[in-house]
């Protein structure tokens, strides 16, 4: 029984090895089950590094008063969160609002008569212009009637001196030719009269029209100004954040000086800077004005932008590891921020434009070379690139393929 069990066994362990040799004989054909093509884009080349996030300088905001006067009300007290534009205090105001009315009242009267006075002088241009039109039509007749009646006295002059028209006739001829010719002369000065008249009612309107320029550009310069000092009286939160310091109390009266009094102190929660703490093998790369892209714990989904503004010389030594402090502002949605969060950063450092590009995960590492599966025909060749720079997506492909060529993602084994 033992025998037939062996011998079982040694037919088994030939059989499986015949389907061994033959599978292994057989070559694995590969099949693309995701593809995409090669195509053209932007990669980018970043330092990475860890941070923290810091107060910047200047994150207490102090409030003063810019004008003197009595404080009628004070909103706030320490401790108190304000948000940009809320009300903090008021200073007596009733003088400068009777300013603002009397410099508002003069603006309306200057808008509301110049305008009636330019629409009368318009229409003086416009009868100006009639009369010259009138004057012109004139002289045109008179210039006819001219050449008519010097023609006609020639002719009976010629007659006359022949002896075929009598020295009535002549006589006749004669006054008719000076009628016109003095009647022309008046035409054409009543015409001359008549541009100058347009030309003194032109040059009345413009001069108008300057004065209404000027006097409403002043009345505006001290309404506006009438409005801005009333509105010193009204002290507004610049910025949002918490009350740390209150120096007035209502009903204290407040002198403006050369330094504005001081009503209190707001710290602004969201005025940080991005400490990025740089290994000092990669600070060689980093500049003022780069790109730098950062998560917070806290907030994992959400990526913050800013630009390195500072690097500080003075280098930083953290578990026996030189690092320099590189500072990025500027961020969007900073309220969201807070002192001491770590970040985790990219330092934008380069940027390639229009090179040819495929997703990361298309590039796969073999046999100590970079290859990617390139498909050709529906079949799967596997197809070594040399890379380049890299970022989150995309992979720089500088050699090995061209653009439209199509890749897998994925391929299983048929």
């Amino acid at each position: 029984m033992k025998k037939t069990i062996t011998l079982a066994g040694i037919i088994i362990a030939v059989i499986a090895a015949v389907i061994f040799v033959v599978r292994k004989g057989k070559s694995r054909e590969l099949i693309p089950v995701k593809t995409v093509k090669v195509k053209k884009g932007t990669v980018k080349n970043v330092v990475e590094a860890s941070g923290m996030m810091k107060p910047q300088v200047g994150a207490k905001v102090k409030v003063g008063a810019r004008i003197s006067g009595t404080v009628l009300k004070e909103n706030v007290k320490v401790g108190d969160f304000v948000k940009k534009g809320d009300l903090i205090a008021v200073i007596d105001n009733r003088e400068l609002r009777e300013n603002l009315k009397i410099a508002e009242a003069n603006l309306k009267e200057i808008e509301k008569n110049y305008p009636k006075r330019i629409k009368t002088q318009e229409l003086a241009v416009k009868s100006a212009e009639a009369n010259l039109k009138s004057a012109t039509l004139k002289l045109k007749t008179e210039k006819t009637n001219y050449e008519l009646k010097k023609w006609e006295f020639e002719r009976q002059e010629n007659l006359y001196k022949t002896g075929y028209a009598t020295e009535n006739a002549y006589r006749q001829a004669k006054a008719a030719y000076e009628n016109a010719r003095n009647s022309l002369k008046a035409a054409e000065e009543a015409v001359k009269q008549a541009k100058l008249a347009l030309e003194k009612e032109k040059e009345a309107l413009s001069q108008l029209k300057t004065e209404f320029r000027e006097k409403l550009k002043q009345a505006k310069a001290q309404y506006e100004q009438a409005k801005i000092r009333f509105s010193y009286s009204y002290i507004y939160a610049p910025k949002s954040g918490v009350i740390s310091y209150v120096s007035t109390q209502e009903g204290e009266t407040v002198v403006a000086g050369l330094n504005a009094p001081e009503f209190v102190t707001i710290l602004v929660p969201d005025k940080l800077e991005n400490w990025i703490y740089v290994d000092e093998t990669e600070i060689g790369k980093i500049k003022k004005g780069q790109k730098v892209q950062f998560t917070v714990d806290t907030y994992r989904n959400k990526t913050f932008e800013g630009k390195v503004v500072e690097i500080y010389p003075e280098p930083k030594v953290l578990n026996n590891v030189v690092y320099y402090i590189v500072v990025a502002r500027g961020f969007k949605k900073a309220a969201l921020l807070k002192p001491d969060m770590t970040t985790h950063n990219e330092i934008v450092i380069g940027v390639k434009k229009n090179v040819l590009v495929v997703p990361n995960s298309a590039v796969k590492w073999k046999n100590g070379k970079y290859v990617v599966y390139k498909v050709v025909n529906g079949k799967v060749k596997e197809v070594p690139v040399k890379v380049g720079w890299s970022d989150d997506r995309y992979m720089e492909i500088v050699s090995g393929l061209k653009e439209g060529d199509t890749i897998a993602l994925k391929v299983k084994v048929k």
